[in-house]
């Protein structure tokens, strides 16, 4: 008899508590105001991934920490504990390697600003450290008025402000400090 009375309470309960949800829906929303400009929309820890470029894989990026500001005025990455980017060519193989300390990306200037140990290298053997470098994407440059060492073609040259092309193929350094011949035999071989 207990039974038969719940049984009864329940279905006669039974549309008042259908009629509070209307089409099965329970919304709850909670406000909460954010500034796009210091709050980012994704927060990332221990990434790798991959860039791609009308459909062919360009570029890894290996990083600790990516903070995104999709929502900001002008939308932008922050690298704070460093990046490494690399090139890819179509089977895979690195062609660049480029490492820094820490990283700023602007999204609608595709500039980079790469700061701290900024060491690029390339497939050729090619060697270019500095402690901040830009590289502007839309114009296939690198630039840097900080001191820079720059490997290439067997001699160092070192000096103040340096321009070339995403391939180093053509480069200036303006204010050379030094030039001087690598001795190979004088270094270390594994």
């Amino acid at each position: 008899m207990h039974n038969l009375i719940k049984l009864i309470i329940s279905i006669a309960l039974a549309p008042l508590l259908l009629a509070g949800c209307k089409d099965g829906e329970l919304k709850s929303v909670v406000s909460h105001a954010t500034d796009p400009e210091r709050v980012p929309t994704m927060a990332t820890n221990d990434v790798q991934t991959i860039i791609s470029d009308d459909g062919h894989t360009r570029y890894r990026i290996t990083t600790d920490r990516w903070l995104m500001f999709e929502e900001a005025k002008d939308p932008h990455w922050i690298f704070p504990q460093g990046v490494k980017a690399e090139e890819l060519d179509s089977a895979y193989a690195v062609i660049t390697t480029i490492e820094c300390d820490s990283a700023y990306y602007d999204k609608h200037r595709q500039l980079w600003d790469l700061n701290g140990q900024v060491s690029i290298t390339n497939s050729d053997g090619d060697v270019i450290l500095t402690d901040q470098l830009f590289w502007n994407q839309a114009d296939h440059k690198l630039y840097s008025d900080a001191f820079i060492h720059v490997e290439k073609q067997g001699r160092v040259i070192e000096g103040y402000g340096y321009q070339s092309n995403e391939k180093f193929t053509t480069y200036t350094l303006r204010r050379v400090e030094a030039i001087f011949p690598i001795d190979e035999s004088r270094m270390p071989h594994p």
